[in-house]
């Protein structure tokens, strides 16, 4: 008679090991993280034993990648409704063949984790609104660049240069309840607590203006820092800090309008300047006038239209130069 195989874990192990998987898979996971996923696999035989099992599937599933539509379809069903999330995720994985029949969790969790990111961008001059599919709309000022990652367990928006203006959507239709809400910059991480904020990449830092509702701030290992609406933020890896914007309105460009109100020409021309695809400059001599008035993007050449305005209320001249180049100096 052949040797009997043992029983495997139990279901509420079973359960406790996909957590993990998914948790260390996910790409934010933390040193803590993975210490806190050692020392519960130390804890018992049989957390290891299910550990184990699950990745061993890795290999297997490589050849199994056809299933993958099927996996993810499967799951999805699974978690509908809240209350049936654990068991559910276990009938998936056994119907599947996955966890202890070998198969593994590696495509499973990759449509859940990794998504495709699809990309959205405006060039100089322009801007564009996109409405996705959980409800939120996202704005794209001039020369912007995005990516949208959105799967069934979180929404994420990559902002890679310029600035965006999100009204985040109730997420009505997502199959298993309502997900975080994510703007991920090279200088941290904003987690959206519906809401509506205006996010812009600087040199060194990323700005956060929130105009409704909250979002929470995280950067490297500090605290998280909550923004309420009114609150302006400069986030840095480390840093987060209260800031300002002199004299202009941060998210007025996504009504199609720079609204400044005593604003220094230098600093409004170099607002300007983003909408034109050569070079303003301020002469240093008009740097310190000062800037008040609401200047529409829409329609033909917004920032020809604003300099004419500025000639007309300003002692100052628009003067051109080589390649385009505009100066605006005093008169």
């Amino acid at each position: 008679m052949g040797s009997r195989q043992p029983p495997g874990p139990p279901p509420e192990v079973l359960d406790q090991a996909i957590a993990w998987v998914v948790r260390l898979s996910s790409g934010t996971a933390s040193a803590g993280d993975r210490a806190a996923c050692d020392a519960w696999r130390a804890a018992h035989p049989l957390h290891e034993r299910a550990w184990r099992e699950l990745q061993a599937g890795e290999d297997c599933f490589r050849t199994a990648a056809a299933a993958g539509p099927l996996a993810y379809a499967t799951l999805a069903r699974a978690g509908g409704r809240r209350g049936q999330a654990a068991s559910g995720r276990r009938r998936a994985l056994r119907v599947l063949g996955l966890g202890l029949a070998g198969i593994g969790l590696g495509l499973l969790a990759r449509p859940f984790l990794s998504p495709e990111r699809i990309p959205y961008s405006a060039a100089v001059g322009e801007r564009r609104t996109a409405d996705l599919a959980d409800g939120t709309r996202l704005q794209l000022n001039t020369d912007s660049e995005v990516e949208v990652a959105y799967s069934p367990l979180r929404r994420l928006i990559v902002l890679r240069r310029g600035e965006i203006l999100l009204e985040t959507g109730d997420d009505a239709g997502a199959p298993l309840g309502r997900r975080g809400f994510w703007v991920e910059t090279a200088h941290g991480r904003l987690e959206a607590i519906g809401t509506r904020f205006a996010v812009r990449i600087l040199p060194d830092a990323t700005r956060l203006h929130v105009t409704e509702g909250a979002v929470a701030i995280h950067a490297g290992a500090r605290p998280h820092r909550v923004a309420r609406a009114g609150d302006t933020f400069l986030v840095a890896p480390g840093a987060v800090t209260p800031a300002a914007v002199p004299g202009l309105d941060p998210a007025a460009w996504a009504d199609g309008a720079l609204v400044a109100k005593r604003m220094p020409l230098s600093d409004f021309v170099a607002e300007l300047s983003r909408y034109r695809d050569a070079p303003v400059r301020c002469a240093p001599d008009a740097a310190a006038l000062r800037v008040s008035g609401v200047f529409q993007l829409d329609g033909p050449d917004p920032v020809g239209r604003a300099l004419d305005a500025l000639a007309r209320t300003l002692p100052v001249s628009v003067e051109h130069g080589p390649g385009r180049t505009i100066t605006v100096a005093r008169r």
